[in-house]
């Protein structure tokens, strides 16, 4: 449909599709079993990392054109410089490394919250989240063809006179995050800066003391998504924007669907 022989493997990812749409069809109909149990429960936050992967093949073909350059002139507009360019001032190894290990762990930081609710008996609040998480993480995927942008460490590079040099794990962190992910086109809205603060604002509601452990690792992370250069300030902006408008809409979209479940469970 989207230029579909200029996407590579698109036979094998159609038929990869195909598949998972007909287990995920079947699956509430299989006997009860540990494992399938388990799928059934997870099963919607266990698409969120192979789709985003995915999106390397497709972002690029369906819309070639970057916008980068848009993104660059509206933070130089806002800050008189460029960010990334900027921050070289207070570089430092040290700064680098800790940055880098938090930026890393991403994923992590909305899996605590969602087996603390789990291991819990917290179910509704755990299948609340779940649905936050992934309502928010397909959201920045749409976005990402809406902005099509590859982020200022490929396209500032030129103006960098700094280079980004930890202690120890910072090279290692960084090849394992640029061998899975490879590029991207994932740069506006940030999606480590939209989830990060849904995140946060779930932790206030439902584990507090977690919260103020994001407080300091959630606030490091969104800081580090432009100090390490994989985005532009207004990515951050517009990732902010976009957890604003999921924790927003996320409550009717939650009952409209269970509604509209329960119906065709009557029918």
């Amino acid at each position: 449909l989207f230029n579909f022989s200029k996407i590579q493997h698109a036979l094998t990812f159609s038929v990869l599709h195909i598949m998972l749409i007909l287990f995920l069809w079947r699956l509430p109909h299989l006997p009860s079993h540990p494992v399938l149990n388990w799928i059934r429960f997870w099963n919607p936050l266990l698409w969120i990392l192979p789709n985003f992967m995915e999106l390397h093949y497709l972002v690029h073909t369906v819309r070639p054109h970057d916008m980068d350059a848009v993104l660059i002139r509206i933070d130089h507009w806002l800050f008189g410089v460029h960010p990334t360019v900027w921050l070289e001032k207070i570089t430092f190894p040290a700064l680098t490394e800790y940055l880098q290990v938090v930026y890393s762990t991403f994923y992590f930081l909305p899996l605590v919250l969602g087996l603390y609710l789990y291991f819990k008996n917290r179910l509704d609040r755990f299948d609340y989240f779940k649905f936050i998480m992934v309502y928010g993480f397909f959201l920045s995927y749409l976005l990402y063809f809406t902005v099509p942008a590859i982020g200022p460490r490929f396209t500032l590079n030129h103006l960098q006179h700094v280079q980004l040099k930890g202690l120890y794990l910072t090279e290692i962190i960084r090849h394992t995050l640029n061998t899975l992910e490879r590029i991207q086109r994932d740069a506006f809205p940030s999606g480590h800066t939209a989830m990060t603060v849904i995140t946060m604002y779930f932790a206030y509601r439902y584990f507090k003391k977690y919260f103020y452990v994001l407080l300091v690792i959630g606030t490091s992370l969104i800081f580090s998504t432009v100090y390490l250069r994989y985005h532009y300030v207004v990515d951050v902006l517009g990732g902010l924007a976009m957890a604003a408008f999921v924790i927003w809409t996320g409550p009717y979209l939650y009952r409209r669907l269970q509604i509209n479940y329960r119906e065709r469970g009557q029918s």
